[in-house]
């Protein structure tokens, strides 16, 4: 759709382009400064014919040519050429123009040539700034990078767009109703750029390039429907799904990446709200299934960084089981959170059973998730081995069994430290 308007606006630039040029002709008639006035106009006019070339060839191809950005840049190139050549025809007959002016044209003609010869030389680099780009931008260097934006991030997202937008004129209805208003309203335009440009008969520049303007835009509103009216018709993933799937990515990475229970849960929970997000497309006409291709390099990046955590979360859980367990604290919090896990669980199950749209059927299993996370959390606290142990734990002697004798005693030799300061350093130094 966005190529199609493209190529509809691509010949409207182009017409506006010709009547600059059919203005740069008449000038030419004009005396003394004519030639070189009209000279510069006429070049003007070629140049955003050229650009509109561009883009009628070049977005206009969008989602047919990988390069289309390219060939769309390549017109302005050329539209920088012509302008540079304009330049230099202009700075050629300057020091002439200058020269056959009566009376004064003795005094000027040295400026006049001095003047011309620069702005000859500015033409032909812009000239040749011109070329480059446009060759760059199909064959050379920039070809590349203009074929890797163009296939990779404005197609996919144009297309992205444009499956929304349809996607949300079929759920509403409002698609058709539109269509048709911007279809009237476009040939009411169309019809009247026509009458505008032949008001002025043939050759009038100004009447030329209103109704040129007038009728491409007459155009554009008329193909535009198409945004909330697709030929097809039926349902694309849209923005949701892509956002679903973006997410999904993430926790399906961290799950694999990780061997924690708990970092795991979490990341079954952020998969399965991937896939919630992804179903508010049905609301907006579109599939509701979390799109995962379009990230797919998401998920190998979280993966990685789940298994980077890993010794991390290991001695973390480690710790944290520990002073569960010789506290005694562990068993009361893993039943607490195992009921509330439990219950959230069972609101989850409660709203997928009840199978009332697609919306809350994945929500639901998104709370399931949630709770099962919740569960999980206790497994942080229970697990862990009593009595004394080494390192920071058995420096802050907890699970230890002592006597306090209300003194510290240390050796000079540096063989046993006892008391909490010494507890801490034997801690410390796991001994």
């Amino acid at each position: 759709m966005t190529g199609q308007i493209a190529g509809t606006l691509g010949p409207t630039v182009g017409n506006v382009g010709a009547a600059v040029g059919d203005l740069g002709s008449t000038l030419n008639g004009v005396p003394v400064v004519g030639v070189t006035a009209g000279g510069l106009v006429t070049s003007a006019g070629t140049a955003v014919t050229s650009i509109g070339t561009g883009v009628t060839t070049g977005l206009g191809s969008l989602g047919t040519n990988s390069n289309s950005l390219g060939i769309t840049v390549a017109g302005v190139g050329n539209g920088v050429a012509d302008l540079g050549g304009g330049l230099s025809t202009t700075g050629q007959s300057l020091s002439t123009t200058l020269g056959g002016v009566p009376v004064v044209g003795g005094l000027t003609g040295g400026v006049g040539g001095a003047v011309g010869g620069v702005v000859d030389k500015v033409g032909t680099t812009v000239t040749m700034l011109g070329d480059t780009l446009s060759t760059a931008s199909t064959t050379g260097p920039l070809s590349s990078l203009t074929n890797t934006l163009g296939g990779k991030i404005v197609v996919p997202v144009v297309s992205l767009v444009e499956n929304t937008t349809g996607n949300l004129g079929t759920a509403t209805g409002l698609g058709t109703p539109v269509n048709g208003l911007l279809d009237k309203v476009g040939s009411t335009v169309t019809s009247l750029g026509t009458q505008v440009a032949s008001t002025g008969g043939t050759g009038n520049p100004v009447t030329s390039v209103v109704g040129s303007v007038l009728t491409g835009v007459g155009g554009t509103l008329d193909k535009s429907g198409g945004y909330v009216a697709p030929a097809g018709g039926t349902a694309a993933p849209g923005i949701p799904e892509l956002v679903g799937g973006l997410v999904s990515n993430v926790g399906t990475g961290l799950n694999v990446g990780n061997t924690n229970g708990t970092v795991s849960a979490a990341g079954v929970t952020g998969g399965a709200l991937g896939n919630t997000i992804a179903s508010v497309g049905t609301v907006l006409g579109g599939t509701g299934v979390a799109n995962t291709g379009a990230t797919a390099p998401v998920a190998a990046v979280a993966t990685n960084v789940g298994a980077a955590l890993n010794p991390v979360t290991s001695g973390v859980t480690a710790l944290t089981q520990n002073i569960g367990t010789t506290t005694g604290v562990g068993a009361p919090v893993n039943g607490l959170v195992t009921q509330v896990g439990g219950a959230v669980s069972s609101l989850g199950t409660n709203l997928t059973t009840a199978n009332a749209n697609p919306v809350t059927n994945t929500l639901g299993t998104t709370v399931t998730a949630v709770g099962n996370t919740v569960s999980s959390v206790g497994g942080l606290v229970t697990g862990g081995t009593g009595g004394t142990s080494g390192g920071l734990l058995g420096g802050l002697n907890v699970g230890a069994s002592t006597t306090t004798t209300g003194t510290a005693t240390t050796t000079t030799g540096g063989t046993t430290a006892t008391g909490g300061l010494g507890g801490l350093l034997n801690g410390l130094t796991g001994k």
